[in-house]
């Protein structure tokens, strides 16, 4: 079994017992997760969504320091897109 699956079991098992999700993702933190890793893991003890995992990480008091900026990162990507959508769609 590999480190991450070892880790989802692990993370079931505290859901299992009621653990809050908060001390869970820190948990993920503190072993040296990115945020990234921490969405993917997450998805997985949950079986939920990607977009659910997203929201939960993004929003939660242990990625508060980041949350602005992944935000604008975000926002930015998208308007990016959409950009390139609207010069895309006057070329044809």
């Amino acid at each position: 079994m590999n480190k991450d699956n070892e880790l989802t079991e692990k993370l079931n098992n505290m859901f299992t017992e009621s653990v809050e999700q908060e001390s869970v993702i820190k948990l993920l933190r503190l072993s040296n997760y990115s945020k990234a890793e921490s969405i993917k893991i997450l998805k997985n003890a949950l079986d939920i969504s990607y977009y659910e995992a997203q929201n939960i990480i993004h929003n939660s008091q242990t990625w508060s320091d980041v949350k602005e900026r992944d935000t604008k990162i975000m926002n930015d990507f998208f308007d990016f897109l959409e950009k390139l959508g609207s010069s895309e769609s006057e070329e044809t």
